[in-house]
């Protein structure tokens, strides 16, 4: 793979990723970059700490091909801390900070970090994970930790020397190991090189050429790919970045209206809760020019209500950790087709192939591979799954949808979620899309149980809108009238609200394993 990408948005022909923000200073000179709560930032501030963090991981023997953990919430010591890893010339591998500590354990034990950087908050559950697993990485934290074996390196990093230039690191070295939940399995890490990152940010980039300048709420844990690569693209685009801690539908809402914001990228989870939140006519939202939805898919109903009560666009795109976010979206002039997630981004392609393997014309849906010089490396010290993973040079996304005559890209299902009753595939998605047009639901999952008849048989599990109401055979009646009695619910259940993972998405994980307590024909309220 190529140690540079050439592209109108990347300029730098060096293959480390912590160049780009060297790029945003040349193209915008000095400009507030970052809010964060009660303060804000400059382009040059942020380069600087990274530089001081840098050289602090230098000192603690970080090297270059090292891999550094990082928990933390979203905050500026967050966004350094890529920069200043990459800067350093190792590998990050960034966990969300509510991970559990089987989960936190099997990155460490698959990762075998040279140090992890956190915040006291989540010192302690770091501390025992690491003694669990008997690793002698050094737990560094921004700030005072009661744990012995912690070390506070705010001193270290205002003392500290920046580290001049970025290591040499070629566009072949590794940047970041994203890693999966771990809920059913031991999480697996996409081994992402410096230049699929360079690939991806590039190809979003050239969909999306220079837009208009004007911050962008960042509610997305930019632990996540579509938070992260969202951040590099603000930073490419010379916006300054709204970062929040951690989504809360208030602090987002007081956030625009502020900064008047014009940019968000969501997942539709938190669009529900924006909608549905009691004080949101408080507040003026109409910067809001476009909101760009990711992670799950976007119910057509919820998409227009939020058009409808913001004034602005809202789209959906398509991407996986393994591709760092990116396969397909909308240009700022493209009409939305409704439920497509866009066409592929420059430099991806996308087939859609049979069981066989074998190419689908345009309207089969089938299952999606994808080809790019973003899609990862491969899983980190795993060649089971990673050969699983790809088909030649094609990545199997485990995803199912199809291409219209146009190029444009329809997700039907997650192949592992779609239900097989009595022999006949049923998309989850189809049903999930006519709950959201009942007006008493906000969210919805649909799911298989197990059935002694067809095998597996269709379960919907409802949040309903604050003083809303609705029955089961309410709910029936509605589905009735969209899809054939065959898909019509065994099992309609209504629960407060559903699991979701802390980027916002529904876990039906989550939701099968609760189910497991739940007996067929059994009812929740």
């Amino acid at each position: 793979m190529a140690s540079a990408v050439s592209g109108i948005g990347i300029r730098t022909v060096c293959g480390n990723i912590a160049r780009m923000e060297l790029d945003n200073i040349d193209k915008f000179g000095t400009y507030t970059r970052l809010f964060f709560e009660d303060r804000s930032y400059t382009n040059q501030e942020e380069l600087d700490y990274a530089a001081k963090l840098a050289r602090v991981l230098r000192d603690h023997d970080v090297q270059r091909g090292d891999r550094v953990m990082v928990m933390l919430p979203n905050s500026p010591e967050l966004t350094a801390s890529f920069q200043a890893v990459w800067t350093a010339g190792a590998i990050i591998a960034p966990i969300m900070p509510n991970w559990t500590a089987k989960e936190i354990c099997a990155v460490l034990q698959n990762a075998e970090p040279a140090c992890v950087l956190t915040c006291p908050p989540l010192a302690p559950l770091l501390e025992g994970s690491l003694a669990g697993v008997r690793s002698k990485a050094r737990l560094l934290v921004f700030g005072e930790s009661e744990g012995p074996g912690s070390e506070n390196i705010v001193p270290e990093v205002e003392a500290a020397d920046a580290m001049e230039s970025p290591d040499n690191c070629s566009g072949s070295d590794l940047a970041l190991l994203l890693y999966t939940s771990g809920t059913t399995a031991a999480p697996k890490g996409a081994a992402i090189t410096h230049s699929n990152l360079f690939s991806a940010v590039d190809s979003a980039y050239r969909k999306n050429g220079d837009l208009p300048r004007s911050p962008m709420v960042h509610v997305l844990p930019l632990t996540h790919s579509f938070g992260l690569l969202m951040l590099k693209l603000a930073n490419l685009w010379g916006f300054t970045d709204i970062l929040v801690r951690s989504f809360d539908p208030v602090k987002v809402f007081q956030a625009i209206e502020r900064h008047q914001a014009q940019y968000m990228p969501v997942v539709p989870t938190m669009l529900i809760y924006l909608l549905n939140h009691p004080e949101r006519s408080r507040y003026n939202l109409t910067s809001l020019r476009r909101i760009t939805s990711g992670g799950m898919a976007l119910p057509e109903a919820v998409r227009v209500a939020f058009e409808e009560a913001c004034n602005c666009r809202v789209e959906q795109g398509y991407g996986l950790s393994e591709t760092v976010a990116l396969t397909s979206g909308y240009d700022e002039e493209e009409p939305y087709r409704v439920g497509s997630v866009g066409r592929p981004a420059p430099g991806v392609e996308v087939r859609i192939v049979d069981a066989a393997e074998r190419s689908l014309p345009p309207g089969s849906i089938g299952d999606i591979y994808v080809y790019g010089h973003n899609v990862m490396h491969g899983y980190w010290r795993d060649r089971e799954a990673t050969d699983a993973a790809f088909a030649g040079n094609w990545l199997r996304t485990g995803d199912v949808g199809y291409l219209n005559d146009d190029g444009y890209l329809y997700i039907t299902d997650r192949k592992k979620d779609l239900i097989i009753k009595g022999g006949e595939n049923i998309s989850p998605r189809e049903i999930e899309e006519v709950l959201h047009l009942h007006p008493a639901v906000a969210a919805a999952a649909v799911v298989g149980v197990p059935d002694p008849v067809f095998g597996e048989n269709i379960c919907a599990v409802l949040q309903l809108k604050p003083d809303r109401h609705a029955t089961e055979p309410e709910i029936r009646e509605h589905i009735s009238h969209h899809v054939t009695k065959f898909k019509i619910p065994s099992m309609v259940l209504f629960w407060e609200d559903l699991p979701r993972s802390f980027t916002g998405k529904i876990s039906k994980r989550d939701v099968r394993e609760r189910l497991k307590s739940v007996s067929v024909g059994a009812r929740e309220t």
